[in-house]
């Protein structure tokens, strides 16, 4: 398995500068490692009612996606419903623009 360790840290240290409990203990987030990043998700109540119920676990993966994707990473949603974040790829610029072909008008 690839060792996202960097990713893991930068990803925890964004959420928990947004206000997200990041801190182990009783708190429904979890952070863990995937093979493509680092999954995101929150642990359901023992009940279907229980917190965070669906609906609460839904806002807080959509308030946790924007957040991390204003600091740059690329986010997509399980299967499962939690969500996958990755880094974003780096975008090469080329050093000089093509050329662009004369027009004639005729």
């Amino acid at each position: 398995m690839v060792d996202h360790r960097e990713l893991f840290e930068d990803v925890t240290g964004a959420l928990a500068r947004a206000g997200f409990d990041t801190a182990p203990g009783p708190s429904p987030l979890w952070i863990g490692h995937h093979p493509e990043g680092v999954v995101v998700g929150w642990t359901p109540g023992a009940e279907p009612d229980d917190p965070p119920t669906r609906e609460a676990r839904a806002a807080l993966s959509d308030a946790a996606a924007l957040v991390l994707r204003e600091c740059g990473y690329l986010v997509a949603g399980t299967e499962a419903g939690d969500l996958l974040v990755r880094s974003a790829e780096p975008v090469t610029v080329p050093a000089e623009p093509e050329p662009v072909p004369e027009q004639w008008w005729g």
